[in-house]
């Protein structure tokens, strides 16, 4: 039997990570797959990094904030200047620079958008958010049904696990295969707060002698009162955010919040001077 820790959306929550880890642990986890966005928004994405590196993962793909990187790294993230949201990923990257080392950066920004992996011949499909992009909400958990149909084209695979969604979702297609999301560790969310909660959340695949022998949605508890410490006491950007998301189930990064911070913070000038110094 193996037994495999789906894990995505860590979002540099390292104190969720801890637990999710203890957790996998406990639960007899033999492998891992890591399905991107393991860092940025939170305080701790170099200790994230080293404690995911240490586990070997079978797949590791790049996620969209990880994607960021790439851009940075290319010179290619311009015109950003009237995007809130933009000028928030290229704060939240200088803050992570300024946390992992070269290495580290370019470690994620050199991640694939997709990989394959073969469990004793069943075939797994590992996504950040589809097979050909880490972007978009084309894989919402209310997308119609051929969204989930076509993430199996061209592909033998008979399960497909993505994250990006920060929702857990079990789905058949139409063709009998099946998609797989583990949500999110370090920023749970969800429109109804009474199911919302300081966890973190990631999933464990079974498989025994290459047949599908179970799917477990975990839901695990976090030192919160750390992960706050750690926030408060960094130079942590969208600091009150970040805060917020992970102590009410709430999605608070959206658009006019983001641009209020941007605006409060002069969070653009010092995008700005980032984009100038390259120090990617």
């Amino acid at each position: 039997m193996r037994t495999i820790a789906v894990l995505s959306d860590s979002h540099g929550n390292y104190s969720a990570l801890q637990a999710v880890l203890a957790d996998a642990k406990n639960q007899g986890a033999t492998d891992y797959l890591v399905v991107g966005d393991m860092v940025n928004r939170g305080p701790r994405p170099h200790e994230v990094t080293a404690a995911l590196q240490a586990l070997h993962p079978l797949a590791w793909v790049i996620g969209n904030h990880e994607e960021v990187y790439q851009s940075l790294l290319a010179h290619q993230f311009k015109g950003f200047e009237d995007n809130a949201k933009a000028i928030m990923a290229v704060v939240t990257s200088g803050y992570d620079r300024s946390q992992l080392s070269a290495d580290e950066f370019r470690f994620y920004a050199s991640r694939p958008l997709q990989q394959d992996v073969d469990i004793d011949g069943l075939l797994l499909s590992v996504f950040h958010a589809t097979p050909t992009s880490c972007r978009g909400s084309y894989t919402a958990p209310d997308a119609p049904q051929d969204h989930f149909d076509s993430l199996f084209d061209g592909s033998n695979a008979l399960i497909a696990l993505y994250g990006h969604t920060h929702q857990p979702l079990l789905r058949p297609t139409t063709h009998g295969q099946l998609v797989l999301n583990p949500g999110s560790i370090g920023q749970a969310v969800t429109i109804n707060l009474r199911l919302a909660g300081a966890k973190a959340e990631y999933g464990l695949l079974r498989i025994d002698d290459g047949h599908f022998a179970g799917w477990e949605q975990r839901n695990v508890p976090y030192d919160l009162a750390q992960e706050i410490e750690w926030a408060k006491t960094s130079d942590l950007p969208y600091a009150d955010l970040y805060l917020k998301l992970i102590q009410t189930g709430g999605f608070t990064y959206n658009r006019p919040a983001v641009a209020a911070d941007n605006l409060a913070n002069d969070f653009l000038r010092q995008a700005q001077q980032l984009i100038e110094k390259d120090p990617w």
